[in-house]
């Protein structure tokens, strides 16, 4: 259409937005850079100039030429020697009436000195300043000559002119803005191939082609006939349409976010996952119905990311047959090309389903309001941020395999807790071990299967309770059980016991191991204070 804007490529705003990054910061380094070059090359030129010029006035030959009828005479060879060799534009010698015994032009010599930034050298003191003579602008440093008696009679100014200085920095800055702009050109060529590598990671659409997709297979969910549910490599479900959630028992709830085990037990889409193979037009039953099911693995670069079933109501199916029965093959013909079509719409939306950004977002809330409980409950009880951390890890840990981990309400922690890195070690391989030995245990015995962490900082002492309702520890073991390597577990474990058994001893603690079938307690009692 005439007149139409055309937006701009993701590609050219990622570059556009590096250029103009790298640009400022090469400015603003370079601008810094060149302020604090400026700064200590000023200060290093004073610097120099006072020393010098400290130089010249003790010199021996300096003082006692103020006592000769003509000082000019013998100071002047010297100072001009001293300057060749320093480098300075000029090291002038006057008396206290400031008159000058020694200049770079001859012809200034017996003239009085101009800048007038005279008066601390006067009093007696050095200085550095910055005015203008007779040769420029220049940046000078003075100090007083004093004779034998330490009185003062003459000052020492050497000067080197700012125009000088400057020509220095300019090759230096240059130096800087070539070197910067290597760095531009190697920033660029970054940028280019990562905005290359984004581009092919979203297949090489555009933002705006990517909202119109998902918009796109929106519509198509909802507009479809059949059902769809989507699920991830944890048989997750992650979406589904309306068609499908009228198919589930109402008591079921909400499907999204459920396991699809839980929803669908028989819908064989973790044999999908694992398999990678399609199933097509396979019967089911679910709830009171009968459906026909397809079942689509969803693969990105060759690894199976998910799955997608698409199933309809066969007494649907039926009615349509019957009705459609006069014509026969060509009723056959279009159902299976339907059903191809559908299918790939299906593994389509399936793809785009896995950038649902919206309810990603939506299951990132909730999760973040039920784990923001959690928090407030240890930050009032807990309040050592790495015991917090240590101990909500263990819980998500804990939840993913169906057992309950708690913490009594009498567990109570100051802001530091004392031996913070021995309690984070004995907490984690307790829990870990506590895991472990339910994780063998047939789960319908336990309801539910739980660990319970007790942990408080009082009287003195720190105590730390670990308790399971797992199956308790091996008689076999015996005394062993702190033993490096001592184990049922297998090859290469049996470590963590031993290692929290040592801590504790050398903190001077005691560690009890209490076991029964009905579970085991690991019992710490440290000292607060390092005996």
């Amino acid at each position: 259409m005439k007149g139409k804007k055309i937006p701009m490529k993701l590609r050219t705003k990622i570059n556009a937005l590096i250029l103009l990054n790298l640009l400022f910061v090469l400015i603003l380094f370079i601008f810094t850079l060149s302020i604090i070059m400026v700064h200590r090359e000023y200060d290093e030129t004073g610097a120099n100039a006072l020393a010098v010029a400290k130089t010249v006035a003790d010199l021996p030959e300096i003082v006692q030429a103020y006592k000769k009828p003509n000082p000019s005479s013998i100071i002047e060879p010297i100072a001009e020697n001293i300057r060749k060799k320093t480098g300075a534009q000029f090291i002038v010698v006057s008396n206290m009436k400031l008159v000058r015994y020694s200049h770079p032009d001859p012809s200034e010599i017996g003239k009085h000195m101009v800048g007038d930034d005279d008066k601390i050298v006067l009093n007696g003191k050095g200085s550095i300043t910055q005015a203008t003579g007779t040769l420029g602008l220049s940046i000078r440093g003075k100090y007083p000559v004093f004779d034998t008696l330490h009185h003062q009679i003459g000052i020492v100014s050497v000067g080197y002119l700012v125009q000088d200085i400057w020509k220095k920095l300019t090759y230096l800055i240059l130096e800087i803005i070539g070197i910067g702009s290597i760095a531009l050109i190697v920033g660029l060529i970054g940028a280019f191939l990562l905005s290359g590598h984004i581009k092919k990671q979203i297949f090489n659409l555009e933002p705006h082609e990517i909202a119109f997709l998902t918009q796109q297979q929106a519509a198509i969910l909802e507009s479809i006939r059949e059902g769809i549910i989507a699920v991830d490599t944890n048989g997750t479900i992650t979406t589904f349409n309306r068609e499908a959630k009228n198919l589930l028992p109402n008591e079921l709830g909400e499907p999204l976010g459920k396991a699809v085990t839980s929803i669908l037990p028989n819908s064989r889409l973790k044999e999908v996952i694992d398999e990678g193979i399609s199933h097509y037009d396979q019967p089911m039953i679910i709830g009171s119905s009968l459906v026909v099911v397809n079942r689509i693995p969803v693969k990105l670069n060759g690894l199976v990311i998910g799955a997608v079933a698409s199933f309809r109501d066969k007494l649907h199916l039926d009615q349509l047959n019957q009705r459609l029965a006069d014509i026969g093959q060509y009723v056959d013909t279009l159902r299976s090309q339907r059903h191809e079509f559908m299918n790939k719409l299906h593994l389509i939306s399936g793809l785009i389903q896995m950038k649902e950004y919206d309810l990603v977002k939506e299951l990132i809330e909730n999760v973040h309001n039920e784990q923001q409980k959690i928090l407030d409950f240890f930050l009032a009880k807990v309040r050592d941020p790495a015991i917090v951390g240590v101990l909500i890890g263990k819980m998500h840990r804990a939840k993913e395999i169906g057992i309950q981990l708690s913490i009594t309400a009498e567990s109570c922690i100051k802001e530091q807790c004392p031996h913070r890195e021995t309690v984070l070690t004995i907490l984690g391989n307790a829990i870990e071990n506590a895991i472990e030995a339910i994780k063998t245990m047939d789960y319908e015995a336990l309801s539910p299967p739980t660990i319970t962490v007790h942990i408080k900082d009082d009287d003195g002492q720190l105590y730390i309770e670990v308790s399971d309702t797992g199956p308790g520890i091996d008689p076999k073991l015996g005394d062993q059980l702190f033993e490096d390597g001592k184990t049922t577990k297998g090859e290469g474990r049996g470590f963590g016991l031993a290692l929290v058994s040592r801590l504790v001893s050398r903190l001077q603690g005691n560690i009890y191991m209490i076991s029964s079938p009905n579970g085991a307690a690991l019992q710490v009692s440290l000292p607060k204070t390092e005996g």
